[in-house]
């Protein structure tokens, strides 16, 4: 098999072909396959389990899916509609951690955790603008003390959870370099800085481990290093950010010090195409997207 190697996706496109990319800094192959019958109707985010599946929200059908990583079907659905534990209302963020999967129920203004089995086993938070309490939460993130991040959307901030109380707050409505609008997805890295994709303002903005503001990247635009109200971000082992560039329909890597690395992808429908992309994530230098208005998770090889 030589270096266009075949690489699938689950969506709507119904035919074998691959695409060249033109990128900054690195190029990919891909390829686009029929799904089964039980197709996505949007996925939104996606999260690997330790056990190496692929979990993926989606939010027209209210519910999240387990798939296999290497053939992408799908193996399990869960969820159904409504505001009872186990249901869910337009879900988004998802973490599929040793604990279970945390899933951001983002109308429901909330967050639910479920076993494997798919049982709601527990829930935090209502509706409200008090802490502990979301208006429409949309990114999740657990860092390596067992924090949660939520990215409060509509609150225009980032909640730190410990043992499902609130332990922290960062941010509020607002232009200023530590104020947001609309955040939809935060990380931590190593050294403990918090990273938060500030979507209306197009930036991803850092925080250190006392939550103090120190740097920010990005501005609201169409050229590389610009954003266009991101809705998701990864980042990988060497702690390069990945970000979901959704209203340029575009993926784009930035260095750990904010450099423009990588910018991939147009909008469209064809194999490296996207129709407002909205996560990501990487595993063995393979890139999952969720193609969102594509209703397909693309997975695409970075050439070394």
């Amino acid at each position: 098999m030589d270096r266009r190697e075949f690489i699938k996706t689950i969506g709507v496109a119904g035919v074998f072909s691959f695409l060249g990319s033109a990128t900054v800094g690195a190029s990919f192959n891909r390829s686009v396959s029929t799904i089964p019958k039980e197709g996505l109707r949007g996925p939104f985010h996606l999260s690997f389990s330790p056990e190496g599946d692929l979990y993926v929200t989606d939010p027209s059908n209210y519910a999240f899916s387990r798939l296999d990583i290497s053939t992408l079907k799908l193996l399990d659905s869960f969820g159904s509609p409504g505001s009872q534990p186990g249901h869910l209302n337009f879900p988004k963020g998802i973490h599929a951690g040793s604990e279970g999967v945390y899933v951001v129920d983002t109308i429901n203004c909330r967050v639910q955790l479920f076993n494997k089995e798919g049982k709601s086993i527990k829930v935090i938070g209502t509706v409200g603008s008090i802490g502990g309490t979301f208006a429409h939460p949309q990114g999740i993130f657990q860092d390596a003390y067992g924090r949660l991040l939520v990215a409060d959307t509509r609150n225009h901030r980032v909640q730190i959870f410990s043992y499902s109380q609130v332990i922290g707050v960062i941010g509020e409505l607002g232009d200023a370099n530590d104020q947001f609008r609309l955040p939809t997805a935060c990380a931590v890295r190593k050294n403990g800085d918090i990273l938060v994709l500030d979507s209306k303002h197009g930036s991803i903005k850092i925080f250190d481990k006392d939550y103090h503001f120190k740097d920010l990247f990005g501005a609201q635009g169409r050229e590389p290093g610009m954003f266009n109200l991101p809705q998701g971000m990864y980042l990988d082992q060497e702690e390069n950010i990945w970000v979901a560039d959704t209203g340029n329909h575009r993926i784009q890597k930035l260095s750990p010090d904010g450099k423009t690395a990588t910018v991939f992808g147009k909008e469209g429908s064809g194999p490296g195409e996207f129709n407002n992309p909205t996560g990501l994530a990487i595993s063995n230098n393979i890139i999952f997207v969720a193609d969102n208005g594509n209703r397909r998770i693309q997975k695409l090889r970075q050439d070394q």
